[in-house]
């Protein structure tokens, strides 16, 4: 079997899922919500304690006798550390009778159920929104080939299906409205306090 038809197989067994799945759904009363559960706050934990213990930073970017060129990258590096930790351990998916809320780094953004042709879960465990309009990846669930791996439930792969039968079916999406915005603080309200703990804790180690 080709690439080609491969995927159009995929595509077929897709369907024939969300059919399946749309004929056992009821419209629920309050919004969907798919968050990080405590698999990512471990995941997200572990990695600051990777990064605080393994980052060599270059010399002069301590704050005492700082150097620009190496304090702008131990700056940054903290930042985009802080920044995956949040996308582990605090994301966010809100779906209610409007469309779908996504917790991004600087604010929630929102994808009106018009423009959700589909949604999959890519190898990586980020959801994608397939419609005329780009929409942005979000949320970070177990990958797929792991879940098989560890004989776990498919979880991505079940919202994945429950927000595309959402948008093909009206009738099936939450009742209610979420607050607004939806999802809480974006990254950046968390990101900024933690870059600067990473960066104060590297900088003890390294004292």
């Amino acid at each position: 079997m080709g690439r080609g038809e491969r995927r159009k197989h995929a595509r077929r067994e897709q369907r024939e899922r969300i059919e399946e799945l749309a004929a056992k759904m009821r419209d629920p009363a309050e919004p969907l919500v798919w968050r990080a559960g405590w698999q990512g706050r471990l995941a997200g934990l572990v990695w600051c304690l990777s990064f605080v213990a393994l980052t060599d930073r270059p010399d002069g970017a301590s704050l005492t006798h700082p150097e620009p060129g190496a304090l702008f990258f131990a700056v940054w590096t903290s930042l985009v550390a802080a920044w995956i930790t949040c996308q582990f351990s605090m994301w966010r998916i809100t779906a209610d009778r409007s469309g779908v809320y996504l917790r991004r780094m600087w604010s929630t953004r929102f994808i009106a159920w018009s423009v959700i042709g589909r949604v999959e879960i890519r190898r990586d465990g980020l959801l994608e929104f397939i419609g005329p309009q780009r929409a942005p990846m979000a949320g970070l669930f177990m990958p797929p080939w792991l879940a098989r791996l560890l004989r776990r439930p498919g979880t991505g792969g079940l919202a994945a299906d429950t927000l595309t039968a959402m948008a093909r079916h009206s009738h099936l999406r939450p009742a209610a409205q979420a607050p607004h915005p939806a999802g809480g603080s974006a990254f950046v309200r968390w990101a900024v306090p933690l870059a600067v703990i990473l960066y104060l804790a590297t900088e003890s180690l390294r004292g």
